[in-house]
C-alpha cells in the first residue's frame, strides 16, 4: 500500500511540473519572439531606394522610393551611452555576411555601413527599445528585402523625429543639362538584386531611354579614358624604376666621391704638414727625413688627386644620367597624371553628385564617387541666424528629362518636452504606434534655401553631373571628422547624444574596387573570408 501511494504521489508531481513548465514555455515563448524578431512587413517598392529615415524617437525605418512610397519597420537603435548620432548619412559598404570587428565577431547580417567607425544598418535582435551599440538593427526578413533596393551612395538619415519627405522645387536646386528625353511607360514592379543591390551610385533610368543612352555614351568616354590612363602605366613604371636605378647609382657615385674628396683633404693636409716641418728643420738629418716624407706625400696626394678626379666625373656621369631619367619619369608621369585626371573627370560626369552647404564655415562641398571634388567660399544671408539642417534629394527626372524631381527631409530640432539626457528614457523610447509620419515643411525649407547664393562656377560645374541620387545638404553644422577618405558627406547635429560614435575609433576604410573608374564593378566589401551562416537567431550586438 505504501508502495502504491508513493508511485501515486510521484506520479502527481510529475504531471504538476509538466503542467508548470508547459505554463511557463507558453508565456515565455511569445516573450522571447517579440524580443528576437518583430513583424516584418513585405517589401513592395516600384523601384530602388532613394532614401531612408530613421526615427529614434519611434524606433521605425522608413525607407522611400522615387515615387514616394515607403516600407516600414521596427528597428533597435544604439543604448544609452552607446547612442546613435541624428545626422545625414550614406551607405558606404554593403556585405551579406558581415561580423563585428569591435565586438566578439557578432554576427551582423545584410550589413549596410553608414560610417567607418562602425555605426551600420544590419539584422538584429529587436527587444522593443534601443539596445544596440550604436548600429540600427533591423527585422531579419526585411534588412535582406532592402538590401538589394538600397546601394551604395543611398542616403541615410537618423533623426529624432519621424519625418517624411516632401516634394519641393526652387530655382537653387540644380537642373541637368537638357536632352529632350521622352519617358517610357513606367513598370509595375521592381526586383532588386538581394546580393550586392543596384550598381554603387548609378542612378534608375528606366524610364528615360534617352537619358539611358546618354549615360551610357558617358560611361564609354569614361572607360575610353580609363584605357588610355592604364595605357600609360607600363611606361611610366618602366621609367620610374629606370629612376630609381640612376637614383641608387648616383647615391653610390656620390658616397665614392665623398670619400675621394676626404682622402684628397687628409692627403693635401700631408703635404702641407710635412712643408712646414721641412722649413722648420734646424739640420741636416731633420732636414732630409722631411724631404724623404714629402716625397711620399706628394705621392700620396697625387694618387689621391687622381682617385678624386675619377670619381668626380662619374658623379657627373651619375648625376646627368639621374636627370635625364627624371625629366623622362616627370614628362611621362605628366601625361599620366593628365590622363587620369581626364578619366576621373569624365567618371564624375556619370555620377551623381552631392553639395553640403554649411552655416558654420560660411563653405560650399562638393564629393562625388565619394570623393572631393571641389569646395568655394558661399554667401548666407543673415549669417547669424540658424538655417536648419535639410537634405534635398533629387529623386527623378520630370517633363522632357530636362528637369529633375526634388524631394526634402528636414531634421527637426529637439522638442522643449525633451527634458532629460538623451531625450527620453527607455520607457518612452519603444515603437510607436503611428504608421504616417508627417510631412517636411516645404515653407522652411524653402526659406533656407533663399538664403543661399551659390558661386556661378560651382552651378556651372555641378548641372553637369545632375543625375537621380544627387543631393543638397543644407546646414547650421559642419562636417563631421567621419567625411574623408572612401565616404560622403556626414552631418552630425551637435546638442544631441553621439555615444555610438565618441566610443568608436575611425577605421580605416576596408575596401576593394576592382575597377577605378568603371563603376560596374565598384563595390566595398569585406576582405575576411568566413563560412556563410544565415540564422534569425542574432548575437547580442
Amino acid at each position: 500500500m505504501f508502495r502504491g501511494t508513493f508511485v501515486t504521489i510521484v506520479q502527481a508531481f510529475l504531471l504538476v511540473a509538466a503542467l508548470a513548465t508547459a505554463g511557463t514555455s507558453a508565456v515565455a515563448e511569445p516573450r522571447n519572439k517579440t524580443a528576437r524578431k518583430a513583424p516584418e512587413p513585405e517589401v513592395t517598392l516600384t523601384g530602388p531606394a532613394v532614401l531612408a529615415v530613421v526615427s529614434l524617437r519611434d524606433q521605425r525605418i522608413s525607407v522611400y522610393d522615387a515615387a514616394g512610397n515607403a516600407v516600414r519597420a521596427r528597428v533597435s537603435s544604439g543604448q544609452t551611452d552607446y547612442e546613435t548620432p541624428v545626422g545625414i548619412y550614406s551607405i558606404l559598404q554593403k556585405n551579406k555576411d558581415h561580423y563585428s570587428n569591435l565586438y566578439d565577431d557578432a554576427q551582423m547580417p545584410f550589413m549596410q555601413r553608414l560610417t567607418w567607425s562602425g555605426i551600420a544598418l544590419h539584422a538584429g535582435a529587436l527587444p522593443g527599445y534601443p539596445a544596440s551599440h550604436g548600429c540600427v538593427r533591423l527585422p531579419y526578413n526585411y534588412a535582406e528585402k532592402i538590401f538589394g533596393l538600397a546601394k551604395i551612395g543611398t542616403r541615410i538619415i537618423v533623426a529624432r523625429e519621424n519625418i517624411a519627405p516632401s516634394e519641393i522645387s526652387h530655382p537653387l536646386l540644380f537642373k541637368p543639362t537638357a536632352s529632350g528625353a521622352q519617358a517610357s511607360a513606367t513598370p509595375i514592379g521592381y526586383e532588386p538584386d538581394s546580393e550586392a543591390g543596384p550598381a554603387p551610385f548609378m542612378p534608375d533610368l528606366r524610364n528615360w531611354p534617352e537619358r539611358q543612352a546618354l549615360l551610357e555614351q558617358l560611361r564609354a568616354v569614361a572607360s575610353t579614358k580609363a584605357a588610355e590612363a592604364d595605357a600609360a602605366a607600363p611606361e611610366l613604371d618602366e621609367l620610374k624604376k629606370a629612376l630609381k636605378e640612376r637614383e641608387a647609382a648616383r647615391a653610390k657615385t656620390a658616397k665614392a666621391l665623398k670619400r675621394a674628396e676626404k682622402a684628397k683633404s687628409k692627403a693635401d693636409g700631408w703635404v702641407a704638414s710635412v712643408a712646414k716641418r721641412a722649413a722648420a728643420a734646424k739640420t741636416d738629418r731633420a732636414r732630409k727625413s722631411a724631404e724623404a716624407e714629402a716625397a711620399k706625400a706628394a705621392a700620396a696626394a697625387e694618387k689621391a688627386a687622381l682617385a678624386f678626379n675619377d670619381a668626380k666625373t662619374k658623379d657627373d656621369a651619375a648625376g646627368a644620367e639621374l636627370a635625364q631619367a627624371t625629366d623622362a619619369f616627370n614628362v611621362s608621369d605628366a601625361v599620366k597624371r593628365k590622363a587620369t585626371e581626364a578619366a576621373k573627370e569624365a567618371r564624375r560626369k556619370t555620377l551623381p553628385v552631392s553639395v553640403f552647404v554649411s552655416l558654420k564655415t560660411q563653405r560650399v562641398y562638393v564629393r562625388q564617387g565619394h570623393e572631393a571634388v571641389l569646395d568655394s567660399p558661399v554667401s548666407i544671408a543673415n549669417a547669424d541666424i540658424p538655417i536648419g539642417t535639410h537634405t534635398f534629394t533629387a529623386v527623378d527626372y520630370t517633363g522632357n528629362g530636362d528637369d529633375v524631381r526634388w524631394n526634402v527631409v528636414t531634421i527637426l530640432p529637439r522638442r522643449a518636452d525633451d527634458f532629460d539626457d538623451d531625450g527620453y528614457s527607455r520607457s518612452r523610447r519603444t515603437t510607436s504606434g503611428a504608421d504616417v509620419p508627417p510631412q517636411t515643411d516645404v515653407v522652411a525649407a524653402k526659406a533656407a534655401l533663399d538664403r543661399i547664393t551659390l558661386p556661378p562656377e560651382v552651378v556651372s560645374k555641378v548641372s553637369q553631373y545632375v543625375w537621380p541620387g544627387s543631393s543638397i545638404i543644407v546646414s547650421d553644422e559642419e562636417m563631421s571628422k567621419e567625411t574623408g577618405e572612401a565616404t560622403d558627406f556626414v552631418v552630425l547635429i551637435s546638442g544631441e547624444p553621439q555615444g555610438g560614435i565618441k566610443k568608436r575609433p575611425r577605421q580605416q576604410p576596408n575596401y576593394y574596387q576592382y575597377d577605378p573608374y568603371y563603376d560596374d564593378y565598384y563595390y566595398y566589401g569585406d576582405r575576411r573570408r568566413r563560412p556563410q551562416r544565415y540564422t534569425p537567431f542574432f548575437s547580442f550586438w
